[in-house]
Formats: C-alpha cells, structure tokens, sequence
C-alpha cells in the first residue's frame, strides 16, 4: 500500500498501523527487520516503537539468534492490551465473551432469550452482559447476528429465524453503553475469525460453510470479507435446490436450508420415528440403515449448495462449520463426495475442504474481532468499513 503524502499526523498513524500490523500478523521481530519490512527509516521507527511501547500496544523482550555480535532485542505485539466483547444472538439465547486482540476468549456470559426475542429484550440484555464482562480498556462490542445485516448502519434488515425485519440494534446501543457497537451477520463473523485466528489464516479466498439451525456462507476474497453491495452476501442457505420443494421460512420453496439444515433433520427424525435429532444421532453412530441415510442426504444437498459456490467463486478452501459439525463423522463423506465429483475440474483442482479450527466459540470470537478489525484499520481506509 502506498504511503499518504502531505499530513503530517495521517503518515504518522499510517506507519504506527503498519507496524503494529506487522507484528500482529507476523510475530516478533527485530527493529532492523521492521524497517526492512515496511521502509521506513530507522530513526522514524524508533520514534513509533517508542510511543507505541508507551502505550503498551507493544512490548519488548527476548532476543533474536545471531551469527555474530550482540543478538538484537525483539518487539512483540502485546494482545492483552485492550479487550472487546463479542455477541452471538441465538433463536432463544444470547451468549457474550470477553475477547483479548489475538481472540482469546478470557470470560463467557450467557442468557436466555424469549422465543423470537422482541429487539428491546435483546437490548436489555446486552446491556447486562456488557455490564457483566466489561473491565478497563474495552475497545467496543461486536454483534453476530442471523439474516441479512446492514453492518454500516447497524440494522438487522431481515432475519427469519428471528423473525425480525428493519430491527435497528447499533445505534440505540451505542447510545446506552457508551461504546462503538458493530453489528455483523453471524457467519460473516465466523469467517472473520476464522480468517484471522482460525483454519482461513492460510488462504486469502475461501468459502465458509455452516449447517446449523441454518445454513450460511462466509466469502474471503483477496483477503478481504466480502459482503456484497449492501450486505446480504452469502445467503446460501436460501439458494433454491427445487423449486417445487417444500415452503421454507423465508416463503420461498425448496431453499438449501430445507434439505441441509436442523429443520431437516428434526423433520426426518419425528418422520422416522426417532423423535428428537440427538437420538437420530445415536442411532446413526450405532449403525441404523434409516438414520445414517438421513445424515448422508443431508451431506449431499450440503455439497449441492457448496459445489455451486466453489463453481462460482473457484476458492483455496472450503471451511465447514457450525452447530452441526458434532455430526460431522455422519455427513463429511457424502459432502465431500458431492464438491469433488461435481465442481468443475478446473475449480475443484487443489480445493481444500477442512473444518473450521475455532469450533462453537468462533461465533463469539469472530463478533468481538469485528471490534478489532476496525481498530487495526489503517486510516487510509477508515473510509470503508
């Protein structure tokens, strides 16, 4: 990227941000290879290296081998110098953590929900939970949420398992806590943290899947999530798979989620005579026909839906993810079957379908890196969010 010309404090901030990012990403390293890495001058680092360490973003300690001469001293990013809280509203609960900047969850909360919450409840309870978690030096709270978000403007635009529509939620929160509030699309905040923490650290294009109580994507391109024009990328589990199948929540017919969701599998199970999807479960791990048919269905039309993404934005890696993975050992080879056999040659060459790293927590880990993301943005882009 190159360097802003011109104000005086603007390159100041540009090239504090590019060390601590650098170190952030990279690991520990010396001054002499910090000033190699991002050019610029040695005396000029040492002022930021300074100031930085006077705030305590960064430390200094350990020493680098040396073939000869005095081993230079190392500078480490320091990711307990501030905390952000990440939010996961769910169908009847919300769960809340207290995150430090390299995504390591320090203290949980968790809380129930009514059934399909009305928006002042959930504003009441973050509030509590916030209250609950927050300690010195809170960067702000990051909000995973179903449906289509507008996460410039704080706004639930559409969630059906909530049943919510043009639900504004960042701005009257902001205004009660007193702290920067932002506001994502839960699997958008997955894929985030699985891009910074997780099994995405190693690609810069991929496709997070999840099955869950539905089924969404998270898309990385060049590095970057990627939302679409007004936020509503990923939406793969209202991607229609018949069109004469059955009604789903959202009133269209024959969508992903009823074929590869838990509405699917609890509908087998009563269907079958199993009664709940724990117990379908069991029974398909103990070798019944019936229900091990149920889970590789399942797999299949996941694949369907994956396969179409893969066609479509050709990425490195598919990360699966999401309530559903603890099944996983009953749906993964139909699934993976489905991509490879049916994704174009060329797309499907060298794709990597592996499950995500950070498991249930990365709901959480991923809102509170929302937070996080916005602080480590160089000023040069504040413009975008």
């Amino acid at each position: 990227m190159r360097e802003p010309k011109g104000d005086h404090r603007l390159i100041r901030d540009y090239n504090r941000g590019l060390v601590v990012n650098l170190l952030r990403t990279a690991g520990p390293m010396s001054r002499t290879d910090l000033s190699r890495h991002i050019g610029l001058a040695p005396s000029a680092l040492t002022r930021r290296i300074r100031d930085l360490i006077d705030e305590g973003l960064v430390i200094e300690g350990g020493k680098k081998k040396s073939n000869g001469g005095r081993p230079p001293t190392l500078i480490s990013f320091n990711p307990d110098y501030a905390c952000t809280i990440g939010i996961k509203i769910e169908h009847s609960q919300m769960l809340a953590a207290r995150v430090n900047l390299a995504g390591r969850i320090s203290a949980r909360y968790q809380i129930e929900l009514s059934p399909n919450p009305a928006p002042d409840e959930v504003i009441s309870k973050v509030k509590k939970a916030v209250d609950v978690l927050a300690e010195e030096n809170i960067l702000g709270v990051g909000m995973s949420i179903s449906g289509f978000v507008d996460s410039i403007n704080g706004i639930d635009l559409y969630s059906p398992i909530l049943n919510w529509e043009n639900v504004s939620l960042g701005e009257p929160l902001q205004e009660l806590l007193d702290l920067p509030v932002h506001l994502e699309n839960d699997v958008n905040a997955l894929t985030l943290a699985e891009r910074w923490h997780g099994a995405g650290t190693a690609f810069s294009n991929f496709v997070c899947l999840t099955a869950g109580d539905g089924v969404g994507a998270g898309m990385v391109i060049d590095g970057n999530l990627y939302r679409g024009a007004f936020g509503g990328a990923g939406e793969a589990g209202h991607m229609m798979i018949d069109p004469d199948g059955p009604r789903c929540r959202c009133g269209e017919r024959g969508c992903l989620e009823m074929f590869a969701s838990d509405q699917f599998l609890l509908s087998e199970s009563i269907r079958l005579g199993f009664g709940d999807m724990q117990c379908m479960t069991q029974a398909a791990r103990e070798g019944d026909g019936k229900a091990l048919s149920v889970f590789k269905q399942m797999g299949r039309y996941l694949g369907i839906g994956a396969k179409n993404l893969v066609n479509l934005f050709n990425p490195q890696a598919v990360i699966l993810g999401g309530e559903r993975m603890e099944a996983s050992d009953l749906f993964l080879a139909s699934f993976t079957e489905e991509v490879r056999e049916h994704s174009f040659a060329a797309a499907a060459k060298g794709l990597e379908i592996i499950p995500a790293k950070l498991g249930a927590d990365g709901f959480l880990i991923g809102a509170a890196t929302i937070v996080a993301a916005d602080f480590f943005r160089l000023p040069t882009e504040r413009t975008a969010k």
